[in-house]
């Protein structure tokens, strides 16, 4: 089951867990409980099983008990969070850093440079690979070189710079 079908939208709330059809896993579940709502895992890696084709990572703290769980399968990916409402990878970048600062009220550790975003209070957490000044900076360095990038090549690296290839929920203080 652990690499079965899923709906393809996982609902998160912070600081509480995720909703899936009619299953959930709540941050300070135990394993077993996780076992037994989603099957065995597709893989594991120390304190972290992976499922969904490893687009679903739950982390276990040191008792055992889900401490993080993160969807990493960006924009393109079968699974689609939703997170307070929105599509967490269908809308853009900086929509959805707009509604996380306004729910998390301050205390945001912004120290990846647009990278990734820690929002203290609400224990969530968003990454991408590359930002769009990224882009720009690849589109340049190709026409400087002479081998200039076609319109694919920069239309894709423009939609994986506009949206977050990942996104996470932790117990109270986990980025603290």
């Amino acid at each position: 089951m652990g690499d079965g079908n899923v709906s393809n939208i996982i609902e998160m709330i912070p600081l509480v867990g995720i909703k899936m059809e009619k299953k959930s896993i709540n941050l300070l579940d135990s394993r077993e409980k996780v076992k037994l709502v989603l099957g065995r895992p597709y893989g594991v890696h120390k304190n972290s099983y992976y499922y969904f084709n490893n687009e679903l990572r739950i982390d276990f703290n040191k008792q055992g008990l889900v401490e993080f769980i993160e969807i990493l399968s960006g924009v393109d990916g079968k699974i689609q969070p939703k997170i307070y409402g929105v599509k967490a990878f269908q809308i853009e970048a900086n929509v959805l850093y707009e509604i996380l600062k306004n729910e998390n009220s301050d205390e945001i550790d912004d120290s990846e440079n647009g990278y990734s975003y820690s929002f203290l209070n609400t224990s969530v957490g968003i990454y991408r690979e590359i930002t769009p000044e990224d882009v720009e900076e690849m589109i340049e360095d190709a026409k400087e070189e002479g081998e200039p990038m076609d319109s694919q090549d920069i239309e894709y690296e423009i939609k994986k710079a506009t949206h977050w290839d990942t996104i996470g929920i932790g117990v109270k203080d986990y980025y603290r």
